[in-house]
């Protein structure tokens, strides 16, 4: 995995939205916990795992070609073709963006699908949700977002705002995951960003 590793790292450096280098090291890391249990190829797993931001729409506009990079990156690393048709599969289809729960064919695509999800939420996920905010010169809330209700503040309505990014996705993938030990991981990580958002809604009242 070192050549893997290595050449993440040098095609995500410049990345400053969550995607990068930290975030592939994390994946890969939530793959292996799964990985352990669950079981599947793990050289699949692994590679796609580092190697999945590589080709993402949101950080590269020359998509068909980031998928011929990557392709050529794992043919000199003596991939076979099934295994990088299947690598290619999965980074291509494990995203948000390919649906919320686009079906997929094979365990391993549901691992790394699961790795990728679980860095989306708790702590680091706030952090991640709040570095793309920042990237995309976004508001974290807008006024619109909140009503104050019997002394209470609420989530109101979707904008484009990080606040809402939490109620249109991130406290969704707690029951979007595949495999039971990803469901597992995801139950204490979803409850700190629920606490994080009561807090910040105390926080707000004061």
């Amino acid at each position: 995995m070192k050549n893997i590793k290595d050449f993440v790292k040098v095609e995500l450096e410049s990345d400053n939205s969550g995607h990068g280098y930290q975030h592939a090291i994390r994946v890969y890391n939530n793959a292996k916990e799964i990985c352990e249990i669950e079981g599947g190829d793990e050289k699949i797993i692994f590679t796609s795992a580092l190697i999945h931001d590589c080709i993402d729409k949101k950080l590269f506009d020359n998509y068909e070609e980031r998928i011929e990079i990557v392709k050529n990156f794992l043919g000199k690393q003596k991939y076979s073709k099934k295994e990088i048709d299947e690598i290619i599969y999965i980074i291509t289809n494990i995203s948000w963006n390919s649906g919320e729960n686009a079906e997929l064919n094979s365990l391993n695509a549901k691992i790394v699908r699961d790795s990728d999800r679980l860095d989306a939420i708790g702590a680091v996920g706030i952090i991640r949700t709040i570095e793309y905010q920042n990237s995309r010169s976004r508001n974290f809330y807008d006024e619109e977002n909140l009503k104050f209700e019997n002394g209470e503040v609420k989530f109101d309505k979707i904008t484009n705002s990080t606040l809402s990014h939490f109620y249109e996705k991130l406290l969704l993938l707690k029951n979007l995951m595949h495999t039971k030990t990803a469901k597992d991981m995801a139950e204490k990580r979803n409850q700190f960003m629920i606490s994080f958002l009561d807090e910040f809604y105390d926080e707000l009242q004061q």
